[in-house]
């Protein structure tokens, strides 16, 4: 049995001021309390289950309506989609979805305003290990951590939780850029919330079936959804500073060093949490250091956060 009305899965909205980035994901659940509000475990595991088996809205034209406008786009393959466009007088906020001229169930609690980044500064943040401790090095405890544990119950990597309020309140925007997939949204909004994360858009992978994971299947290339999430984002905001957080259990070091490399005008700082030890990364640190700083790039690699880095905001 397939519900007949499509749910917004995940969604956000940016502005730069003249143009427009639309983004999020649709599709089909049974399962219409999403929230992970007050989840027992038994429930927080049916409903992640649930998110793994939902039928995509596989390329279909979709029409979004705003305050004042529309615009028309299609979802790909996965139900995810993703525009750019002029940005319309008057244009705050969406009202509405459609697919053939029925309307998508939105969540609740999602933000459908168009949110103008008016700050100089964006720190891009990780999400597993960095903000969330997801165990990504240890399969069991990822495993179980993911499946079983109630939001409430799960933890927040707390010099992360601190760096990003601090920051926030020095006039940063934060954003958020992970390798979970899009069956995750629901949850890690949830988190961020019931963690009082300051908001931003979380950028996530495409989503996943659930054979896919009992397999193991990974994606090709680990790196190319935040390499190519970075890219669109410096390119959408030329005129900002990015402070790139993330941590070494996976290849958050390397991806950060390529962005300075290719954008070093506008890479502010990289900052990297040491989660688990990794001789090559403190090696690469050594040589990288020396060169980011000659282009005005900060770099920091450590278990616990420096605490003149709250003058990052004045460099």
């Amino acid at each position: 049995m397939t519900p007949k009305q499509p749910i917004l899965l995940s969604f956000y909205a940016l502005s730069n001021g003249e143009k427009l980035m639309v983004f999020g994901h649709l599709t089909y659940s049974l399962i219409q309390d999403l929230s992970f509000k007050g989840f027992s475990s038994k429930k927080t595991f049916f409903t992640l289950l649930s998110l793994y088996r939902t039928r995509f809205v596989a390329e279909h034209e979709i029409e979004i309506i705003f305050n004042s406008g529309k615009a028309t786009t299609k979802t790909d393959t996965k139900g995810s989609f993703y525009f750019t466009a002029d940005l319309q007088q008057g244009q705050t906020s969406i009202v509405d979805i459609q697919i053939g001229g029925t309307s998508v169930k939105f969540m609740n609690e999602y933000d459908l305003d168009i949110h103008q980044i008016k700050t100089d500064t964006i720190l891009v943040s990780d999400i597993d290990d960095t903000v969330l401790h997801s165990y990504i090095s240890n399969k069991f405890s990822k495993f179980v951590t993911l499946m079983f544990t109630s939001i409430e119950k799960r933890r927040a990597v707390e010099p992360t939780m601190h760096l990003i309020r601090k920051q926030y309140e020095l006039g940063i925007t934060p954003f958020y850029l992970s390798n979970s997939e899009q069956n995750l949204y629901p949850l890690i909004y949830r988190f961020l919330k019931h963690n009082n994360f300051p908001k931003g858009p979380i950028f996530l992978k495409e989503m996943r079936k659930l054979r896919d994971v009992f397999r193991g299947k990974k994606f090709p290339v680990q790196q190319l959804h935040k390499l190519a999430t970075l890219n669109q984002l410096i390119r959408f905001f030329p005129e900002k500073k990015f402070i790139l957080l993330g941590d070494n259990t996976q290849h958050d070091l390397d991806i950060y060093l390529s962005m300075a490399e290719k954008f070093p005008a506008s890479i502010k700082y990289i900052i990297i949490l040491k989660v688990i030890d990794r001789p090559a990364d403190d090696e690469v640190v050594v040589y990288s250091s020396k060169l980011l700083k000659e282009q005005g790039i900060g770099l920091y690699y450590g278990t616990e956060f420096p605490s003149e880095l709250n003058v990052v905001q004045n460099r």
